[in-house]
């Protein structure tokens, strides 16, 4: 076997590693009840009101402060009345579906989870 033959070969058996690290990690996180983002891109939002299912997906968020943060709401089936950042969480995890009406009095971003 040539080397560029056996170079091809082993960068297949090291992504396929790094495949099975993944899913171990996936695992390990879910066990351990850690969230587990999605991959897909995180959603900024400015200060304002947003509806579910127009401006942004349903699904489930975890939240975050971008800045000093402010209080942040959600109402509709499940309902969330929280203030972030200095004066209150670090993040908020919550589920949403068409129709809701999220409020933001300052800058956040909405990480999808699983």
């Amino acid at each position: 076997m040539d080397a560029e033959s056996n170079l091809i070969k082993l960068n297949t058996e090291i992504n396929d590693l790094n495949s099975k690290i993944e899913d171990k990690n996936a695992e390990l996180a879910s066990l351990e009840g850690r969230l587990i983002e999605t991959g897909e891109e995180p959603k900024i939002l400015s200060a304002g009101q947003y509806i579910v299912g127009q401006d942004i997906p349903q699904g489930r968020y975890t939240v975050t402060p971008v800045g000093e943060g402010s209080n942040f709401f959600v109402d509709g089936v499940g309902e969330v009345n929280t203030i972030l950042g200095s004066y209150g969480e670090d993040s908020y995890t919550f589920f949403t579906v068409d129709g809701d009406v999220i409020q933001t009095e300052a800058k956040v971003k909405l990480t999808p989870v699983e």
